[in-house]
């Protein structure tokens, strides 16, 4: 059995972005699970990661044993998925992730300390548009490869932060769907 699970970016708008990853991607799926963040409800401005973690270990923890999981995750979502797996929250079997923005976590979340990047063993595929506004192209690219090289980095060319053009991506993920773990 194979399990999705979708963290959106931090603003609410990104909700709109897991619900589009959750049709397009979930049927694919035998079970599929977006994180909906408690400061969407609350009308705060900034994830609380430390409450998005204790949801997601309450809600994903008994799957993992029985099942396959891929996590497709956006911004914030991605920082959370590399914390989460870091911290032994989740296990998946394969990532994507989409707009990783190393350089607003750099002091904040990593406080430049990159085990989590470092140690991440995941299989992993991390979409990226050069012109991203909110999250820096070049500096994705040189922590995804001074730290995580098996992280393979897809150039976009969308002129923002929204990666919601499944056309754009969905060869990419079905090739790295297709390959068995462990390659």
């Amino acid at each position: 059995m194979k399990q999705l699970i979708i963290l959106p970016g931090n603003s609410l708008k990104n909700k709109t972005w897991g619900e589009v990853m959750l049709a397009h991607y979930g049927p694919r799926f035998d079970s599929a699970y977006m994180q909906s963040y408690e400061h969407w409800e609350n009308d705060e401005s900034v994830i609380d990661f430390d409450v998005e973690l204790v949801k997601l270990r309450e809600r994903t923890a008994p799957l993992f044993e029985e099942m396959e999981t891929v996590v497709m995750a956006k911004s914030a979502g991605a920082l959370l998925a590399f914390v989460a797996v870091a911290e032994s929250i989740i296990k998946p079997t394969k990532c994507v992730f989409f707009g990783i923005p190393f350089d607003l976590a750099a002091e904040g979340i990593f406080k430049n300390d990159w085990s989590a990047v470092e140690n991440f063993s995941v299989p992993a595929l991390a979409f990226h548009n050069e012109k991203d506004p909110t999250a820096d192209y070049r500096y994705t690219m040189v922590i995804l490869a001074q730290y995580a090289p098996h992280i393979k980095l897809v150039t976009t060319y969308e002129p923002d932060h929204w990666y919601g053009n499944t056309d754009v991506y969905d060869q990419p993920v079905d090739d790295f769907f297709a390959q068995p773990l462990g390659t």
